[in-house]
């Protein structure tokens, strides 16, 4: 398969997936008291997706360019459309790009220890501009109501959970990329029309499931 076609769906595969698994999330953890924060578990969800994503295409622009397919979902919540929700996947895959790219260039894209040391990293500056960026630019009176140390609190607190949880995600999307991406990579070359036939199957059905969830 020629290496444009292998992106282009490899982007809509994993932009629907992440944005599918973040509507799933979000629905079932509105309305309810959970030990655990949403920001926790979409954490978890997103670096599991975009790392074996990266190491599945490992073009730069790629986590940028599944982000902003996942933050199409928030569309199919329209008229109503939460921007920090938007805000919130860009922003990610904005961050991630960096880091992952940087991880690239560096050569670090497979070594565990340096790459789980950037995700931290990338988890607390996702953290911080999420938070001041609603607070300041999007004028959100959540956010600007805490303050510039709750800001600060939200970020360092809740900001270190989610780096766990992205490390988590981290180690799981490599250690699935160990046992799984030499025959994934196999089949997509090998099955073309089966690996086309099979993101627009996967993908569609995240969409639908997106849409129903979202309108709930």
């Amino acid at each position: 398969m020629k290496d444009k076609k292998k992106l282009i769906l490899g982007v809509i595969l994993f932009g629907s997936v992440w944005g599918g698994l973040e509507a799933i999330v979000t629905s079932s953890m509105t309305g309810t008291g959970t030990f655990i924060s949403r920001s926790v578990v979409l954490a978890l969800v997103s670096l599991l997706v975009l790392s074996y994503a990266r190491f599945v295409l490992p073009r730069m622009g790629s986590t940028l360019a599944i982000g902003l397919i996942a933050a199409g979902f928030k569309f199919l919540g329209l008229p109503t459309l939460f921007m920090c929700q938007l805000a919130g996947v860009i922003g990610q895959a904005i961050v991630l790009e960096i880091f992952f790219s940087m991880a690239q260039n560096r050569g670090w894209l497979h070594k565990a220890l340096p790459l789980a040391g950037l995700v931290v990293a990338a988890s607390y500056v996702n953290s911080l501009s999420f938070s001041f960026s609603q607070a300041y630019l999007f004028q959100n009176h959540w956010w600007l109501d805490r303050g510039v140390n709750g800001l600060f609190q939200w970020s360092f607190v809740t900001g270190s959970a989610a780096a766990l949880a992205s490390v988590l995600g981290f180690a799981v999307a490599l250690w699935l990329s160990k046992i799984s991406l030499t025959r994934f990579e196999r089949f997509i070359e090998v099955h073309h029309a089966a690996f086309a036939s099979g993101t627009i199957a996967v993908s569609a059905c995240f969409w639908v499931a997106g849409a129903l969830l979202i309108r709930v």
